[in-house]
């Protein structure tokens, strides 16, 4: 990469005296600080803000501008730290500015798209809110007078409107120290923490149960509404956020704004009753909510203050059938909006605690669609500088997608040239042409809007609220989304396994009425019972219960539902290092596989970490299920078996090959649920984004490398094996190759040729590629080994963490003895691998 860009390294965020003093939290840091502690480094927490500058940055300028608003602003200088089980701020007296400049001048071909790639990966790096600042820059130097500008920080201390408060002072700053002038911004009057302390006033506290009493009136009896998704929901899956944009004409917009006018309302106001409208008419309902936020800036000195205001507020809208005019639901949104709005002093999560919904943890409270407008900066500035330079000027302030709370978020963007709409939405739940085809029809809706009358329902793209009509009830199999036809394929009928499932539920609970319909864990289930449950399930009926199946089904019926449609699928522990009855309560390793050829594999290793502690495997026995689609839910899968089977003490995780990238899910899994990843090892295991990473330059020359590495290590065995070696390869890759196998395959069908009984293991393969390939890591910080072998190439262009260093913040690596892929296995390198995990966990 280095051949087109110039990067410098990113200074880290610490505290530089001992000038630091506390205050307490608001309302909104303590939510956000609780959340951090749920889902550590979640980046739905994170606000990154992309600043398009036109005009050459001196960076040098640029890093001293960002002091000064360290200096002006306490929020930037700011950390949450736990106390005694609640978070304070504290906020130090100086801090270093996490800086890095990227010049990607040089850089053929799309500029702005790598840019965009950089700015996406920005907003997804973690904070540790224990560490001050919760902010970092970097800038992108795309060419001579054009700079992006990533400002990313934490939503504890900062909001969209804050991010406009910096970008217009920055403008300020910069413009004077370029002209070698001190800044002459007035101090801001208030700071942060005097908000956060008024708000705990007795006149505050007073007004805020006001607005929860409003609030409990006026929700008391909502039934929350949501848009039919395309996957089910399942509980303990990693929520995965995407984005769709569709620019609507600039004619529209203004059209849109003028309608509003015409009608004493806001552009905001007339979208919300578009889109109440559109859910209407695509669910049928009269009662629908949503969410929006406030900027929380009521009190005109809070206005030029950074820090987090944004409050969470719920809009009902119920029409009644004489509102047939769009001019009519206009006045009943703006009505609901401005009501909300006067009470807005109840933090959201009060509002959820007194109104006490059914909370399942699968989907958000109160509301799962939520719809807001970008903060914008009013025009853009200009900085002055000397005279005979050329000026930089704000060309635009835009935001990344990092996630959101709700399923659907939609963001409005006013502007000159038409109105943007982006909606983030939950991937595992919704497809992408499902949104795009939910923003198409906002845009029709609106169309027909700003023609007076409401709009009639438009045709419907996607899977999201479809006509009534067109959702002919189908026989329900189960949640985890069996089909039908899946279930008559399999040759099992549900009901032919409903008396002996429902006997060995019965039996195992203790509760002889036990209704086909109850939840195992609602009457007293737990996870260490579901896991013998399984084993009885399975030696009675013969059927593979995986157990991922038995927490995501919970019911005789659905689990009976799931079986009888289950084509494929399974997971099963084997122990291979039984812990000695002196050995109680103390965790062993879990060796993640993908096939039941591997098991033995780890024999050897087990035994050199020797006969004190457990070790056993976890292996895919078959089909990678249809239900986990994506690398993140198989291994969640796998996170909920070794739950079931280890429910305490630390997690030690073990993954070979292809195998390894999913052993290193679940341990970021585990470490974002609060467990204690002790290590994960990785063994000749590629990070499978690794080459394709790379910039051109740098592939080309790792790409290299690594075919001289493979060739030296194929010479060095056709030294030691003969010729033969070569034969056996050949046969090997005949042996993997999907053409093949699918040639073979209809050689059997027609007779001709015999069953091949490595199919199964050779699909699974394939499946796990697939899915491997389609994985984008996210940073875990627990400890890593990479375990490398001799048939593993090396040299200055490869990555000796085999491209892990990126994501595995606490990693090391090691190189053991051993001939060929599996020649880590051997005695001298299981040796050499139990040693270094000895070393590590001594540490």
């Amino acid at each position: 990469m280095r051949h087109f860009t110039q990067e410098t390294p990113a200074l880290s965020g610490e505290t530089q005296n001992g000038n630091a003093f506390t205050a307490r939290c608001s309302h909104s840091q303590t939510r956000f600080w609780l959340l951090d502690q749920l889902r550590p480094g979640d980046p739905s927490l994170h606000v990154a803000a992309r600043w398009r500058i036109a005009g050459r940055l001196d960076a040098e300028i640029l890093v001293r501008s960002f002091r000064h608003l360290l200096d002006r602003h306490e929020a930037l200088r700011t950390a949450i730290v736990g106390d005694g089980g609640r978070p304070v701020q504290r906020i130090a007296g100086t801090v270093v500015l996490p800086f890095s400049e990227i010049d990607l001048s040089g850089l053929p071909g799309d500029r702005l798209g790598e840019a965009r790639t950089i700015a996406d990966a920005e907003a997804g790096k973690p904070f540790d809110l224990a560490r001050a600042p919760l902010m970092r820059v970097t800038l992108l130097r795309l060419g001579r007078g054009d700079s992006l500008l990533l400002v990313t920080a934490h939503h504890s201390v900062c909001d969209g409107w804050s991010m406009v408060v910096l970008a217009r002072e920055f403008i300020a700053i910069y413009a004077a120290l370029i002209r070698g002038q001190q800044p002459s911004l007035a101090p801001p009057p208030l700071h942060y923490a005097d908000f956060a302390e008024w708000e705990v006033s007795p006149a505050m506290a007073e007004a805020a149960e006001r607005d929860l009493a409003f609030w409990a009136r006026s929700l008391r009896d909502l039934t929350p509404f949501e848009l039919p998704p395309d996957h089910p929901r399942r509980a303990g899956r990693e929520r995965r956020f995407a984005a769709e944009t569709r620019r609507l004409p600039a004619e529209l917009g203004e059209r849109m704004e003028a309608c509003a006018r015409a009608h004493g309302a806001t552009p905001f106001v007339l979208a919300c009753t578009v889109l109440l409208g559109l859910l209407g008419a695509r669910s049928g309902r009269r009662d629908i909510a949503i969410g929006t936020q406030v900027l929380g800036r009521d009190e005109i000195e809070l206005e030029g203050v950074v820090g987090t205001f944004v409050n969470t507020l719920v809009l009902r809208v119920e029409s009644g059938e004489s509102e047939t005019h769009f001019a009519e639901r206009l006045a009943a949104t703006r009505r609901t909006i401005l009501e909300a709005c006067d009470h807005a002093l109840a933090p959201f999560d009060r509002v959820v605690q007194a109104l006490a919904p059914c909370r399942d943890g699968l989907r958000p409270p109160l509301v799962s669609i939520n719809v807001r407008m970008r903060p914008t900066a009013e025009t853009p500035h200009a900085a002055g500088p000397a005279e005979g330079e050329a000026p930089i000027h704000l060309v635009d302030l835009d935001y990344a997608a990092s996630g959101s709370f709700f399923d659907l978020d939609l963001e409005l963007a006013p502007s000159a040239s038409g109105w943007c709409l982006t909606c983030e939405y939950d991937a595992g739940l919704y497809e992408a042409q499902t949104v795009a085809g939910l923003l198409a029809d906002f845009e029709r809706s609106a169309c027909a809007a700003v023609g007076v009358r409401l709009p009639d329902p438009a045709p419907w793209t996607g899977r999201v609220g479809r006509p009534a009509a067109e959702t002919a009830p189908a026989p329900a199999t189960a949640d985890a989304g069996i089909e039908p036809e899946a279930a008559r394929e399999a040759g099992v009928a549900p009901d032919a396994l409903l008396p002996a499932v429902r006997a060995i539920w019965r039996e195992m609970l203790g509760r002889p009425d036990l209704s086909d319909d109850e939840d195992f864990f609602a009457v007293g289930g737990h996870s260490l019972l579901a896991a013998r449950v399984v084993a009885r399930i399975e030696a009675e009926t013969g059927r593979r219960v995986p157990l991922w199946s038995f927490f995501e089904a919970g019911t005789v019926a659905r689990l009976c539902a799931l079986l009888g449609g289950e084509a494929t699928a399974g997971m099963r522990h084997r122990s291979l290092q039984d812990a000695p009855p002196d050995a109680a309560g103390r965790s062993g390793f879990t060796a993640i596989h993908h096939a039941a050829a591997d098991q033995e594999l780890y024999r050897t290793l087990a035994e050199a970490l020797g006969t004190d502690q457990p070790f056993a495997t976890l292996q895919l026995e078959s089909r990678v299920p249809r239900q986990e689609d994506t690398l993140e839910r198989l291994a969640g899968a796998y996170r909920a078996a070794i739950d079931a089977a280890q429910p305490q003490g630390p997690i030690r995780l073990v993954g070979f090959c292809r195998s390894g990238v999913l052993a290193f899910e679940i341990a970021r899994q585990f470490a974002q649920a609060g467990r204690n990843v002790a290590i994960v090892v990785l063994i000749d295991c590629w990070e499978p984004g690794y080459f394709r990473r790379l910039a051109p330059a740098a592939k080309r020359r790792a790409a290299a490398a690594y075919r001289r590495g493979r060739l030296a290590a194929l010479v060095r065995h056709v030294r030691r094996d003969g010729a033969g070696y070569l034969a056996s390869r050949a046969h090997l890759w005949l042996r993997s190759n999907r053409a093949w196998r699918g040639l073979r395959r209809g050689l059997h069908r027609a007779g001709l040729a015999s069953a091949n009984p490595e199919e199964a293991f050779w699909q699974v393969t394939d499946d796990l590629d697939a899915l491997a390939l389609a994985y984008e890591p996210r940073p875990h910080s627990g400890p890593v080994l990479i375990v490398r072998s001799e048939s593993v190439p090396v040299g200055p262009a490869l990555d000796p963490m085999l491209g892990w260093g990126a994501y595995a913040g606490n990693g090391e690596t090691v190189s053991v003895p051993g001939f060929g892929h599996e020649g880590a296995f051997s005695p001298a390198g299981c040796r050499v691998m139990a040693a270094k995990i000895s070393l590590m966990a001594c540490r």
